[in-house]
């Protein structure tokens, strides 16, 4: 485990910000395109497949880096290891596509999307083939980056190609899928330098079933609060009302996945510390990350709060108004998220606190889909948006709650006290830019830079460790004294 925390953060935050260029790049023309209702059925098709593309990975992935970090330097044990784990994939693929027909045959709401539905399944496939799991093993950051920016890089092209007006929303969901999951078949024969995989029915059930469904236990409960809102709205109201939500949930996401970088290629370094009784490390890296993410994430919430009604504008258009009040809401549920995930996948999964991960997903979840079920009928795309803060932020408490005696948080009031000041710094930044009368595009550059400006700038006049620290390290690389 020798590969670089820094060099695996930087490409896996360029993997990241490609998934923020590519949907800013082709969210806008295709929102555009397509318009409100086609875009509703897309999103609505794509929530209900989610949740059979979530029972063909059972817990596999999350089981198979904790586990599979153990066997890093010895092929044949990780061979073996992994062609148990990914035949049990297999055959949770099969039983996902059977239970994926029988609900399409049965449930009739369906048949005005069974194209979607066919072309979306195809993630299922291509996901399990793809042994994701093994390079972020091997903390192949790099390689996943370069692999990912050329399959979006032809897919960007596709759109543009063959997209051209609403009825082509089946092409539009082709594309999506290949950005996403085709660079899959290139892992499956690149796999080979790091391990030979086998289909196997000499499996050890007993060994890898239960983890691997306590972990799956807790991405259902998880997908129920994530994904309910919008399986819910297409159920209860209209396409429209998902089309509405669905550009809410793009900008929560892209700014979600890129916030999350960090913790992404934390997760085997930590989850290596807690496999071998590293206690001190594995506190020490926490921290690290812990007050990382006060020091991104507030002012990006902040920000985007701000600037909810100028982004929307310019993502997708005034049809598209309706939105700024649920990603406002959203933004309040990405503070409170992040730092649920950081004690969720940072902590929890790590020290192998499956049964309490399990209880705090189920409870969140559930809670989510009661709320979902009340209010969406009254409040529509913003109950959808309500509903996920309030299981965001149980998660989150549940989460603080069973972490007790795995890490100490040590707060440090120079950091919190600074990232303050610089947000309220951005406060004044953004009211002053949006009083210029600037066009859309204008006005969101020059917010967003002159909250940077000021941001940093406050940081490294209140004495920000990690403001210091960047600066330093940038003399270091320019050789200046």
């Amino acid at each position: 485990m020798k590969k670089s925390l820094g060099l695996n953060a930087v490409m896996s935050g360029l993997k990241t910000l490609m998934n923020i260029i590519f949907p800013l790049i082709t969210f806008p023309y295709s929102s555009n395109v397509l318009q409100v209702e086609a875009l509703g059925k897309v999103n609505f098709a794509n929530s209900v497949c989610g949740y059979f593309v979530l029972f063909a990975g059972l817990g596999i992935s999350s089981y198979a880096v904790r586990e599979g970090s153990k066997y890093v330097n010895d092929r044949e044990k990780l061979s073996k290891f992994s062609s148990e784990v990914y035949s049990i994939n297999m055959i949770s693929t099969a039983a996902a596509y059977i239970a994926l027909a029988l609900t399409m045959i049965f449930w009739t709401k369906l048949h005005a999307y069974t194209d979607l539905m066919l072309v979306m399944s195809l993630q299922i496939f291509f996901t399990t083939i793809g042994t994701e799991w093994i390079f972020t093993i091997f903390e192949e950051y790099t390689y996943i980056a370069i692999r990912s920016m050329v399959f979006q890089v032809i897919s960007v092209a596709m759109l543009f190609a063959f997209v051209k007006s609403p009825a082509d929303y089946c092409i539009y969901a082709g594309i999506t899928v290949f950005a996403a999951v085709g660079a899959n078949v290139l892992n499956y024969f690149r796999v080979r330098k790091y391990c030979t995989i086998r289909l196997t029915l000499n499996i050890d059930w007993k060994r890898h079933l239960k983890p691997i469904l306590i972990i799956f236990a807790s991405s259902l409960a998880t997908t129920l609060y994530v994904s309910s809102d919008t399986t819910i709205l297409g159920i209860l109201c209209t396409d429209y009302n998902v089309g509405i939500y669905a550009v809410a949930g793009k900008i929560y996401g892209i700014v979600k996945n890129l916030l999350s970088a960090v913790l992404v290629v934390s997760i085997p370094r930590l989850s290596h510390y807690a496999g071998i009784g590293e206690h001190e490390k594995f506190n020490k890296l926490y921290n690290e990350i812990f007050n990382a993410l006060i020091v991104v994430v507030a002012p990006a919430v902040v920000g985007l709060f701000l600037l909810s009604r100028e982004v929307i504008l310019f993502i997708s258009g005034e049809s598209y108004l309706g939105a700024v009040l649920p990603l406002q809401i959203l933004c309040i549920a990405l503070f409170v998220c992040l730092f649920g995930w950081l004690y969720n996948s940072c902590a929890l999964l790590p020290c192998r606190k499956e049964k309490e991960l399990f209880y705090v997903t189920l409870i969140s979840g559930a809670l989510n889909v009661i709320l979902n079920l009340i209010l969406i009928p009254l409040y529509r795309e913003s109950a959808a948006a309500f509903t996920t803060f309030l299981a965001e932020l149980c998660s989150l408490v549940l989460c603080v709650h069973y972490a007790k005696g795995l890490v100490q948080i040590s707060w440090n009031k120079r950091i919190i006290g600074s990232v303050f000041c610089g947000c309220v710094g951005i406060v004044v930044v953004c009211g002053f830019t949006k009083r210029l009368g600037l066009p859309v595009l204008g006005c969101i550059l020059a917010a967003v830079l002159g909250s940077v400006v000021v941001y940093a700038g406050i940081l490294l006049a209140l004495r920000n460790p990690f403001a210091i620290a960047a600066v330093e390290k940038a003399k270091e690389k320019l050789h200046i004294v």
